[in-house]
């Protein structure tokens, strides 16, 4: 049996072309188990591990001292997390900003309780395919990204309250 080369070089094309043009699946996107993130903390020399607060119904906030939403999200962040943290609630902020002193400054500003890392060459938000900002991850006991946001909005709080209370309970 002859095999016809030119038409095995145009299926490979033609698969090439369209897988090329699926939309890239991260890691990160709801449903599959969040990347792990091994960082020094903002201000300190001991690293964070994302992996230390597994059992832990986790919002990863990625943000920026320019981004204006990020600023209305961070303090109400701070809220929910003073509210449900005693229920098994975290958040972790990664500042995006290029220049870390910049995102230093909003975090002076702001005293947030809920532990903050730097990513100013954007490996973070690489891996977890950050296509916008704010963009957060909700991440259940398990690992496992539960939802993913991209923006914000003052009216976003609420509904992010009732599927972290759900998740809280979720065993």
């Amino acid at each position: 049996m002859s095999v016809d080369k030119s038409r095995v070089y145009l299926a490979t094309v033609f698969f090439g072309f369209v897988s090329a043009l699926q939309p890239k699946t991260y890691a990160s996107d709801s449903g599959y188990v969040a990347p792990m993130i091994e960082i020094p903390k903002s201000g300190s020399q001991a690293a964070f591990r994302l992996a230390d607060y597994r059992g832990r119904v986790v919002l990863v906030d990625f943000w920026a001292s320019w981004c204006g939403p990020c600023l209305q999200a961070l303090p109400r962040y701070e809220a929910l997390w003073q509210e449900l943290h005693a229920s098994g609630f975290e958040v972790i902020g990664i500042d995006v900003d290029q220049h870390p002193r910049d995102g230093e400054n909003v975090l002076g500003k702001l005293h947030l309780s809920y532990p903050q890392v730097a990513d100013p060459q954007g490996r973070l938000a690489e891996l977890y395919g950050v296509n916008g900002m704010p963009s957060s991850y909700l991440i259940d006991r398990k690992g496992q990204v539960r939802q993913v946001h991209v923006g914000f909005d003052k009216n976003d709080i609420e509904p992010l309250r009732k599927v972290v209370a759900q998740l809280v309970e979720e065993k």
